[in-house]
């Protein structure tokens, strides 16, 4: 993976967390390196060598967002149009 998405990604569980405390932190991650646990029930099968954000709240639940080939302008916005009502 890539460094510069990886920190872009980090900040922007930041400032999403300033924005909605209840959102903890984003990491990015590969699809096979998301543990079954962490992985939303009913879920699709996600793909092993796919790039994800892993957003996690503070109740425990985590989203997985496909970012693969976005551009960080792109991530950025996946990010917060899935996270802005939860």
């Amino acid at each position: 993976m890539n460094e510069q998405r990886t920190e872009f990604v980090r900040k922007c569980g930041e400032l999403l967390h300033t924005a909605k405390p209840n959102l903890i932190s984003c990491e990015l991650k590969l699809g096979k390196d998301i543990t079954d646990a962490h992985a939303k029930v009913g879920h699709p099968t996600l793909v092993p060598d796919a790039e994800y954000v892993v957003v996690t709240c503070e109740n425990g639940c985590t989203y997985n967002l496909c970012v693969e080939a976005n551009s960080l302008c792109g991530i950025a916005t996946e990010i917060f149009s899935k996270m802005l009502y939860k």
